[in-house]
C-alpha cells in the first residue's frame, strides 16, 4: 500500500505545482538581478559613500558618489544607465515605495552627467535648475553659477531654482540650454551650444539596459533616405542586344550662327534652362 505522502509527492499536479514555483523563484531572483545596480566602466579614483569604489560594488538609491581627477564611472540603476565624468558629485535618491530599487531623483552637485532614464517621472537637481523628466535622455553639467542641459531626446520641464522662469522642452535631437543663478541679459535661461557628449555614448547607454537609442534609429532612417536617394543603377544589356552591331552615332547637324539680336543674351536665361533630372 503506498503511503499518503508518497502518492501526494508522485500526483502530476503537486509535480507541475513544484515546478512552476521553482521557475517563479528563479524569475524572481532574475529581475533582482536586473534591478540591481552594477557598475559597467569604472576608470580612475571614484568613492561611494566616502569608501573606495570597487567594480564589484552595487550602487544603490540612496548612495552619494564622487569621482576624482581623470576619472570615469558608467552603471545601471534598475532601468536608467549613467556615465559621471570627472570630478563630479552625484546623490541618487531612493523613491518613495519601501525596498524599490529604483531612483525617484538626483542631485548633481558639481560635474557632468550623462543620463538614459528608463519610464516613469524623474527629478534633478542641481544648484541653479529643478528639471522634471519622463522617459529622456540628458547631458547636465552642473556649477554654483550656472547649469549646462542638452536635452539629447524626450521631454523637460525646467525651472530656475529661484522660480522666475520656467521652460518646456520637448527634444527629437540634442537641444541645449544654460540655467544661470543671476539673470544674464534680464534672462535666467538662454540658448547654448552642443558640447561634451556624443551619440555613441547615448547608444552605448541605453544598450545596457536593454533599448535602442533614438539617436540609433534616426542615424538608421537617415542611412535608408540616402540609400533611396541614389539613382539606381542602368540597366545592362541582354545577350541579343549585346550581340547586335552598334551603330554608328548620328552625325549631328552643323551649329546654325546666332542671330545678332540673341548676341547678348537675356537676364532670366537661367530660368528656361531644362530642370534638373529628379533622382
Amino acid at each position: 500500500m503506498t503511503s499518503p505522502a508518497i502518492a501526494s509527492a508522485c500526483h502530476p499536479g503537486r509535480r507541475r505545482f513544484l515546478r512552476v514555483s521553482a521557475a517563479l523563484g528563479a524569475a524572481l531572483l532574475l529581475a533582482r538581478a536586473v534591478r540591481a545596480a552594477q557598475v559597467r566602466a569604472l576608470q580612475g579614483k571614484v568613492s561611494v559613500n566616502g569608501k573606495p569604489l570597487k567594480a564589484s560594488t552595487p550602487i544603490r538609491p540612496g548612495d552619494a558618489l564622487v569621482t576624482g581627477a581623470g576619472a570615469k564611472l558608467v552603471f545601471v540603476v534598475g532601468e536608467d544607465a549613467f556615465l559621471l565624468r570627472q570630478n563630479s558629485r552625484l546623490v541618487l535618491d531612493k523613491s518613495g515605495a519601501g525596498g524599490s530599487a529604483a531612483i525617484s531623483g538626483l542631485r548633481i552637485l558639481t560635474g557632468a552627467l550623462l543620463a538614459a532614464f528608463g519610464k516613469g517621472p524623474r527629478r534633478l537637481v542641481t544648484a541653479t535648475a529643478t528639471i522634471g523628466i519622463r522617459g529622456t535622455a540628458v547631458y547636465i553639467e552642473a556649477g554654483r553659477e550656472q547649469t549646462y542641459l542638452c536635452t539629447c531626446y524626450g521631454d523637460v520641464e525646467v525651472r530656475d531654482n529661484k522660480g522666475a522662469e520656467r521652460r518646456r522642452i520637448i527634444s527629437g535631437y540634442h537641444t541645449p540650454a544654460m540655467i544661470y543663478a543671476d539673470k544674464r541679459a534680464g534672462k535666467r535661461m538662454g540658448g547654448a551650444e552642443f558640447k561634451n557628449h556624443t551619440d555613441e555614448e547615448l547608444i552605448m547607454l541605453e544598450s545596457l539596459v536593454g533599448r535602442i537609442s533614438p539617436v540609433k534609429l534616426r542615424e538608421q532612417k537617415l542611412r535608408e533616405g540616402e540609400a533611396e536617394a541614389v539613382p539606381a543603377p542602368a540597366p545592362q544589356p541582354s545577350a541579343q542586344e549585346a550581340a547586335t552591331p552598334a551603330q554608328p552615332p548620328a552625325v549631328a547637324p552643323a551649329p546654325q550662327p546666332a542671330p545678332a539680336a540673341a548676341a547678348s543674351p537675356p537676364a532670366d536665361l537661367e530660368w528656361r534652362l531644362p530642370p534638373p533630372a529628379r533622382r
